[in-house]
């Protein structure tokens, strides 16, 4: 079973920060994958804010739940740590992206396409459980 957390753990998580990273630094093939929005279906400012402010950091932060799985599959001690400090960054993401998008939205502004979002909500719905999950490891692995 850990195994298998564990790989879900890096398969979630690189999918997060690969798409992040891409979004950040090649947002041309990003946009193309369908991993970005353009200024089309996205409000401007939102978008730049997301890409660059929000992405920086997703770029800077997402790394480390998915590493912590690493370290759970091969029984590293600090896998812990990692997965509480990564767990709280996977919490954190996917509700700032959410709630920002139900405000958003609720104003009029262009928040993307129904099927990014569908796509971004199911993923944050994954990432949460996920992030709770390793946490919950964590937590018992450290008898807190």
């Amino acid at each position: 079973m850990i195994i298998t957390i564990g790989i879900i753990t890096i398969i979630l998580g690189l999918i997060g920060w690969v798409g992040q990273t891409l979004a950040v630094f090649n947002n041309e093939l990003a946009t193309k994958l369908g991993l970005s929005e353009t200024e089309e279906v996205m409000d401007p400012t939102m978008l730049a804010f997301e890409r660059f402010s929000m992405g920086i950091m997703d770029f800077l932060l997402m790394w480390i739940l998915p590493l912590s799985g690493y370290l759970m599959i091969i029984g590293n001690e600090w896998w812990p740590v990692l997965a509480l400090v990564g767990g709280a960054v996977y919490l954190y993401i996917p509700g700032c992206f959410s709630i920002t998008r139900i405000v958003l939205g609720k104003r009029g502004l262009k928040i993307g396409t129904r099927s990014a979002l569908i796509t971004a909500y199911v993923l944050a719905v994954l990432w949460t459980v996920d992030a709770l999950v390793m946490m919950s490891l964590a937590v018992k692995a450290l008898n807190l």
